[in-house]
């Protein structure tokens, strides 16, 4: 049964938040397991974002043409079988700062005011309109090859912004309990910013009268680093059979999403009589 939390004390704009427990936390990391399905998976998407087929592979003169220091189908199979495992690595990695993140908002003692909860969900719903539109797809494209809802979507929505909101709050508690503190310097590196853009984006922040806000979001950045850092992490390694059950699932997904773009290739827009919204 679900507890009904207090909401925390706010002074201003600012919400004040705390955890049942600072202390160090205990996460599982799954790490991909890379089997020869993932690895000729990677070598189809390599080959054709270049635009070629399996076929070319076999020209030494065109593999030279595409891959440096490579000239034959095996050396270019090994190259990505290279990046599939430093990726797999990457993605093991990864998952320990939003699982710490994670195991930290379990413990947060207040519930996130509902406008803050809308304020994440705006800032989510930003996101998935920019991703759909640098794919270049319509919301009815993603919706038909998903096989999702706009019901269900709007509830992935209300799901991430309450992930995202206890996150942020739950960091930073976290923060304030360590006494944690971010020079300006550091801003551009928590904040995974270039550092020839970092000065040029502080610069307008603060011009915007948003600097303590890209401050902020540098200091959950550290306390999420922290965390990760002290965590216990335990490692689960995908089997070879869930392996290729996931690379199955993702190929699904692809010829699906194929048949979503038409038989000719091009992208099918919907018109204005079809269900669904039209990203604006």
């Amino acid at each position: 049964m679900a507890i009904d939390k207090p909401l925390p004390l706010m002074v201003g704009d600012k919400a004040y938040y705390s955890l049942t427990s600072y202390g160090p936390v205990e996460i599982t990391v799954d790490v991909p397991h890379a089997t020869d399905e993932d690895i000729d998976l990677g070598l189809e998407m390599t080959v054709a974002d270049l635009g070629g087929s399996p076929a070319d592979l076999d020209d030494p003169a065109w593999v030279a043409e595409h891959f440096e220091g490579l000239g034959t189908r095996e050396q270019v199979r090994e190259s990505v079988r290279q990046q599939v495992l430093a990726m797999n690595e990457r993605i093991a990695e990864d998952q320990k700062l939003g699982k710490c993140v994670e195991a930290l908002a379990a413990r947060l003692g207040q519930s996130v005011p509902p406008r803050h909860l809308e304020e994440a969900r705006q800032v989510i719903r930003m996101r998935f309109t920019q991703q759909l539109q640098a794919d270049g797809i319509t919301l009815d494209q993603f919706l038909a090859s998903t096989g999702t809802t706009t019901a269900q979507l709007e509830e992935l929505f209300d799901q991430q912004a309450r992930q995202m909101a206890e996150g942020d709050a739950a960091l930073s508690a976290y923060a304030h309990e360590r006494q944690l503190k971010v020079d300006e310097h550091e801003i551009g590196r928590l904040l995974g910013l270039p550092s020839t853009e970092a000065r040029a984006v502080i610069e307008q922040a603060r011009a915007a009268g948003r600097y303590d806000e890209l401050q902020e979001a540098a200091l959950r950045s550290k306390a999420a680093q922290i965390a990760a850092a002290e965590c216990s992490c335990t490692y689960h390694h995908e089997t070879p059979e869930q392996a290729r059950r996931r690379v199955a699932q993702y190929r699904q997904l692809r010829r699906e999403f194929d048949r979503q773009l038409g038989d000719d290739g091009q992208r099918h827009e919907p018109g204005e009589d079809e269900a669904g919204f039209k990203l604006v």
